[in-house]
């Protein structure tokens, strides 16, 4: 039944991953940002390579796009490292639809979302992973102030040995917090053998 689902474009995931949200009080408005935004940095950093791949069809795609939604449902249980208790939830619940791989990846990329990533060593993450964690923390640091900003201007690029981000030099002057959160960023990609190389931009490039 729930092959024959997705198959009709009635996918019991996503109703699986609303309720989440609808169970442990995500702000669904902090969700819809943080998305919309991973979503984007994914696209920026993909579109080279995967032009054959319609976005619906993007598996990637869609785990990131449910794990920005369903990243904060630890904050039900506790601020402080919330993004370990979403993980577990996230790892041991009864999820209908996910099949046990996709659920535990799921898990994988909460968990990689925030804090120090040298606890992933042992996570199992492959390859593709990186992308989706890569977008999926950036958009949370830049959106940190939980509130309707207007986002920088944002240029990413990505391969096997790290990423590179540029941002307007006057929007890292205006965030200092967001920008020392960048250059902590960076140590913890080098902590896991990976670089992230942070730019600002001239108002002139801009």
């Amino acid at each position: 039944y729930d092959l024959l689902g997705r198959v009709e474009h009635r996918d019991m995931r996503e109703a699986t991953v609303a309720q989440f949200m609808r169970r442990y009080h995500v702000d669904a408005a902090q969700a819809e940002r943080v998305r919309a935004l991973a979503l984007g940095i994914y696209d920026a950093l993909t579109v080279s390579r995967r032009e054959d791949v319609p976005r619906d069809d993007d598996a990637d795609r869609i785990l990131l796009d449910w794990a920005a939604r369903v990243a904060e449902i630890g904050l039900s249980i506790a601020h402080a490292e919330y993004h370990k208790h979403s993980a577990y939830v996230l790892q041991n619940a009864d999820m209908p639809g996910f099949s046990r791989m996709e659920q535990q990846r799921l898990a994988r990329i909460v968990l990689a979302h925030r804090g120090k990533l040298r606890k992933m060593h042992d996570a199992g993450l492959e390859a593709a992973d990186w992308p989706l964690v890569f977008a999926l923390r950036l958009a949370s640091l830049i959106l940190r102030r939980r509130t309707e900003v207007k986002l920088p201007l944002l240029r990413v690029a990505g391969d096997e040995g790290g990423f590179e981000i540029e941002l307007a030099q006057s929007w890292l002057d205006d965030n200092p917090l967001s920008a020392a959160a960048l250059e902590d960023e960076a140590g913890h990609w080098k902590s896991v053998g990976m670089k992230l190389a942070v730019s600002g931009l001239s108002d002139k490039k801009v």
